[in-house]
């Protein structure tokens, strides 16, 4: 019992017979292995339950729906996140509605509407209301004579 009781400080073994440097050599061979063991289990590695990494897809697209007023009726209106036109759908050519996807890493909106007739310079105004998935309702008023070709950024 005495054996056991002591094999707790493993480098003071009474009941070992040997060298010392022997006793050191066993050592170094089990911390060597307990080493091996740890890393192996510590490794990253691919499991097979992994699929294979695919190519980087728009993540984080935030979902809103736009929906925008206009004072007189226009030849055109474009929404614009830079890259693409929203779709927007007309009820009686001064109120539009239609939805999309914001990013939050470029949240800015273009606006550009023409009026019907080039001569005429009267003021015009829109209102863009976008209300956005988790975020509060963000309301914005553009303003020109003639013409609105304009941006807003999205306090997202």
């Amino acid at each position: 019992m005495k054996c056991v009781a002591e094999t707790i400080f493993i480098t003071h073994i009474s009941c070992v017979r040997g060298s010392p440097l022997l006793r050191t050599f066993l050592i170094l061979i089990l911390l060597l292995g307990s080493g091996t063991v740890f890393l192996r289990l510590t490794a990253k590695g691919e499991s097979a339950e992994t699929p294979p990494p695919v190519a980087e897809k728009k993540t984080g697209l935030i979902p809103a729906k736009f929906y925008l007023t206009i004072s007189t009726s226009s030849s055109a209106v474009v929404l614009t996140n830079g890259e693409k036109p929203f779709d927007l759908v007309t009820e009686d050519h001064m109120h539009f509605f239609g939805s999309g996807a914001i990013d939050p890493s470029n949240p800015i909106l273009f606006l550009k509407i023409s009026s019907p007739s080039q001569k005429s310079r009267a003021a015009l105004f829109a209102k863009l209301v976008v209300e956005a998935e988790g975020t509060e309702t963000f309301t914005h008023v553009f303003d020109s004579p003639g013409e609105i070709d304009d941006f807003v950024e999205l306090p997202f």
